[in-house]
């Protein structure tokens, strides 16, 4: 069973982020392979998808019935860069929600620019590609339609993004009682020996943070919809059940999207090709 897109004609991709990914990747492949690439992707040409951290994999079937392993590469973060990204991301708490429902918010981009940071590819020298057939440097009309077929997931589902840049989805909240924190080594610190601006008086103790998981649902729906706050809701209820367990947030075997079983997106898996053993991206 092969991925249908459900675009028939026209450019692929409509939301913001899937324009930004598939601009920046028709700059790798050019003109004569995108064309090629997109007619394979929506003749339903790529049997499965895999989005991994660094890399979206997918078989590519050809016209004469040869199946091909092709491979996008999109580095992950960085631990600085991680950081960085983090420390945006848990700045707006409604962020895994609206990941989860569809929409990445330009906003989050802007605030991430002054760092030369993005989600998406910054230029087409970010992406690299490898590919199992005999079409050498490449790219080739297989990872051009694995290229259409990722435009169109993460069009859907822009926790894709995510997941190429090696974030979690629930790494984006922020661990209990970190909000309100100092910052800094000497944040405690009134420095120089500077009095204290209380007068010795006994400091006002700090209201608790913001704990979504008490947020009436109902409430939250006049903000983001009735989805997104069903959506919200119960991503943060299951976290609580998992720290009241003593399970771990994430298992062996889920999905970082969902928290589903992991697999290919559509179609027969075959090989994931986790362990393929290939060389180094062709770029």
């Amino acid at each position: 069973m092969s991925i249908q897109l459900r675009s028939r004609r026209g450019p692929i991709g409509t939301a913001w982020q899937a324009v930004a990914l598939r601009e920046a990747a028709e700059r790798l492949l050019g003109p004569g392979r995108a064309g090629r690439g997109r007619a394979d992707a929506r003749a339903g040409r790529v049997q499965w998808l895999e989005v991994e951290p660094g890399a979206a994999r997918a078989a590519v079937e050809d016209p004469d019935g040869g199946l091909h392993q092709a491979r996008l590469d999109l580095p992950a973060y960085r631990d600085g860069d991680r950081e960085v990204f983090l420390q945006v991301a848990r700045a707006h708490p409604e962020l895994p929600a609206r990941l989860a429902a569809g929409t990445y918010p330009e906003q989050i981009e802007a605030e991430l620019a002054p760092s030369m940071l993005s989600l998406l590819p910054r230029d087409a020298a970010e992406l690299s590609h490898d590919c199992d057939c005999l079409d050498w440097p490449g790219p080739c009309r297989h990872v051009s339609a694995l290229v259409y077929v990722l435009v169109e997931a993460v069009d859907e589902h822009p926790v894709h993004l995510l997941t190429l840049r090696g974030i979690r989805l629930e790494e984006l909240v922020a661990p209990a009682g970190a909000a309100g924190q100092p910052r800094g080594e000497d944040a405690d610190d009134p420095g120089d020996g500077a009095p204290d601006a209380s007068g010795g008086a006994e400091a006002a103790p700090e209201a608790a943070p913001y704990d979504p998981r008490h947020t009436d649902p109902a409430r939250l729906a006049e903000v983001v919809g009735e989805e997104a706050a069903a959506i919200i809701a119960a991503f943060y209820h299951a976290g609580t059940a998992e720290a009241s367990s003593g399970s771990p947030a994430g298992h062996p075997g889920e999905d970082p999207v969902d928290g589903t079983a992991e697999g290919p997106v559509g179609g027969t898996a075959g090989d994931p090709l986790g362990g393929s053993g290939r060389g180094p991206a062709r770029g």
